[in-house]
This record gives C-alpha cells, sequence and structure tokens, in this order.
C-alpha cells in the first residue's frame, strides 16, 4: 500500500518504519524541516518510565514501548537510550505515588522505599527534611529524543522511504485520501494518516476543541560543582504534590544532554508558531518547583530555557479517529514520546488492516 503521512515528527518516522518493514510504501510531508525543531518530538531528552498514577493501562503498555525500542535499536544500529531509574518523591499520603506504586508492584517492577538516611547517601542532590517520602525503580530513564528522530530520518531516506521537507499540507479530503498543498498540488494514497502534532487542529478544525496546544517552559541548568557527578549518574526526577496539580520533572545530564528541569502542569495556550522565547516569570516557576526537594537550590543556575508545545487531549489520553481513508493520530498530551515506536507499529497495523481501529483506538486512549 502507498500512504501519505501528514507530519514527520516522531509519531510519523515511527510509523513509516514500521510501514517499510512490513513492505508499503510510505511518504511523508512535513511542513518544517526534517526534523522539525519547533515540533513536540524535538528536544535533548525525554522520559520513559513506568510510573504512570492513577493511569494503570498507560504503566503496563511501557513494557510494549521497550520492547518495540529495542527492535528499533536494532534497525537503527545505535542505542539511543540510558537507563537512570526513576526518582519519585512527594508527600507520604499523595495518592499518585501510591497508585504508581500500586502499578510497578502488580507488573512485577522492582521497587524499593527510601529512607532519609537511603535518600541521602544515593541521591545526595535531594534534600531528606523536605523529602517526607521516596521510593525508587530501575527500568526508567532517558530516551535521546533528538537523536532517534535524527537517526530515524536518516535511516528511513537510506530505506528509499519518500521524505518531502518544507511541504505543508492545507487541506485533506478525507474520504478519498487527498492531501492538497499550498501550490494547489496535491497527492493521493491508499490511505492518510495525520500525525501533524501540535498543527492538527489548524488542518482538521472540528478536532481544535478536543486537541488543544499547550505552551510548556523547559530549563537546562548548571548544576552546583559538588553535586555535578550525582546528576551524571542520577536518576529521572519525579516530584509530585497531587493536592496542588503539580509534577515537576528532571532528566539527567547522560550522554551530554544537560540537566533538564520541568513542570508537567499545561497552560493550554499559546501559538506554536508564535514567538517561543520563555519569559523570566516562567522560567522563574520552573525553578521555584525546583526548590521543593532539592538540597541548595540557589546554587543551581540557568544554563538556557526553552519552549515547546503539546497537544493536550482530555485526561491526557491519546486519540485516535478514522473517516474515510484518514486516520488521525495524536499521542502526545506531554507523555507520548515514550510510546513512539509501539504506537508507530500499531498505527501502521492499523492503516494496512491488520489491527482493526476500533482495539487500535482502545488501546491508544488506554480504556482496555
Amino acid at each position: 500500500m502507498r500512504i501519505i503521512i501528514v507530519g514527520a515528527g516522531l509519531m510519523g518516522l515511527a510509523t513509516a518504519w514500521a510501514l517499510a518493514r512490513a513492505g508499503h510504501r510510505p511518504v511523508l510531508y512535513e511542513r518544517g524541516p526534517v526534523p522539525n525543531p519547533l515540533a513536540s518530538s524535538f528536544d535533548r531528552h525525554r522520559v520513559i518510565r513506568y510510573g504512570y498514577g492513577p493511569m494503570h493501562v498507560y504503566a503496563a503498555m511501557v513494557r510494549e514501548a521497550f520492547d518495540a525500542w529495542e527492535e528499533l535499536w536494532d534497525d537503527l544500529g545505535e542505542r539511543h537510550y540510558v537507563e537512570a531509574g526513576q526518582l519519585a518523591t512527594g508527600p507520604a499520603d499523595d495518592p499518585w505515588l501510591a497508585a504508581s506504586r500500586r502499578s510497578l508492584e502488580i507488573l512485577g517492577e522492582p521497587v524499593e522505599e527510601l529512607c532519609s538516611t537511603d535518600l541521602a547517601a544515593r541521591f545526595p542532590m535531594i534534600d531528606p527534611e523536605r523529602t517526607p517520602h521516596a521510593w525508587f525503580t530501575p527500568h526508567a530513564g532517558a530516551l535521546l529524543a533528538d537523536r532517534i528522530v535524527t537517526g530515524l530520518a536518516r535511516h528511513l531516506v537510506e530505506k528509499g522511504v519518500a521524505i518531502e521537507s518544507n511541504r505543508e499540507v492545507v487541506a485533506l479530503d478525507q474520504e478519498r485520501g487527498i492531501v492538497r498543498f499550498a501550490d494547489g498540488s496535491h497527492d493521493q494514497g491508499d490511505m492518510v494518516l495525520v500525525s501533524a502534532g501540535v498543527w492538527v487542529g489548524r488542518l482538521l478544525p472540528e478536532l481544535a476543541p478536543r486537541l488543544r496546544p499547550s505552551r510548556q517552559v523547559v530549563v537546562y541548568v548548571e548544576p552546583p560543582a559538588d553535586l555535578a557527578p550525582a546528576w551524571r549518574q542520577g536518576p529521572v526526577l519525579t516530584d509530585v504534590d497531587s493536592r496542588a496539580g503539580s509534577i515537576f520533572y528532571t532528566l539527567p545530564s547522560v550522554a551530554g544532554a544537560g540537566l533538564k528541569f520541568g513542570d508537567h502542569r499545561f497552560t493550554l495556550g499559546g501559538d506554536p508558531d508564535g514567538d517561543r522565547t520563555p519569559r523570566p516569570q516562567e522560567i522563574a516557576e520552573v525553578m521555584a518547583l525546583a526548590g521543593r526537594r532539592l538540597r541548595t537550590p540557589e546554587r543551581y543556575r540557568v544554563a538556557e530555557a526553552k519552549s515547546c508545545f503539546y497537544t493536550v487531549a482530555e485526561d491526557e489520553r491519546f486519540v485516535a479517529e478514522l473517516q474515510g481513508r484518514t486516520l488521525v493520530v495524536s499521542a502526545c498530551s506531554g507523555h507520548g514520546f515514550k510510546f513512539g515506536a509501539a504506537i508507530g507499529r500499531r498505527t501502521a497495523s492499523a492503516l494496512t488492516g491488520g489491527l482493526d481501529v476500533a482495539a487500535f483506538r482502545e488501546w491508544l486512549s488506554a480504556e482496555g
């Protein structure tokens, strides 16, 4: 089958990878360069972890995600993942932490409670006096996002897959599988996949109320010199305060990617084509969250701040919609990257008839 893919971020590229492996002929159209630095999937590193709060089905899907990444590493001949473990912290009675721990236990994943003495000895960047509860699980880490997207695009081109950059699709005939470009030309496929990320609402306005762009600021920091070695060997930190609606996270400075601080709270606003320069207040808000658990937070220096955009759906669940010969997939809501290779495999199967679309939608939304 010849399948048109609108959007060459991780989801589009991963689906093209799975389609090409199965003998199909994908062609990708991307509105910007490939990789596109404005796309949701482009950053230095992203988290993969089993801890998922009350979303137990997504926690179970992480095992398939790891399996799919291993398959991709084999094809690329490169491994863009660093295992670091997940350290989860927060109030002793936090429901997100309790639900995550239940998921880990059900899945048979190792998890250990840390007393203040253990916490201070193993993770010296954390202040045990301000950390009432902590647990650690080893099977988590950092996916090197920009290297994955760049390497995957290069691999597809080497395999003969057509990728057209700076080729924006401006209209769709979903029933007939036709995409139209700004210059008036068009293309038609046996099927069309729309994986347009934060621009999906502009291409398909009827989806805009359900799939909202959200401007998120992340901050790369220089840690104090005496703590830099600990951060290079450090975990993915997930610091939760469910009652405040807050999840602060860090990614360690592995593989030269830098130490990243972020705030998972969604802004549910902003223009992805507007000025993305982080405002001082946005940076200050992220750094204030860092002070909740970190030892001597005032000693961290901001090295770089950037904004990215997520597409956020209700309840942070992933979305798939089929109309005619067009399948729309939005798998973001700030937690989609870890599933990229797995979603690519499943999406390819749904496009080519190997997987019932209703079953695919149920899996993707974690409603099964």
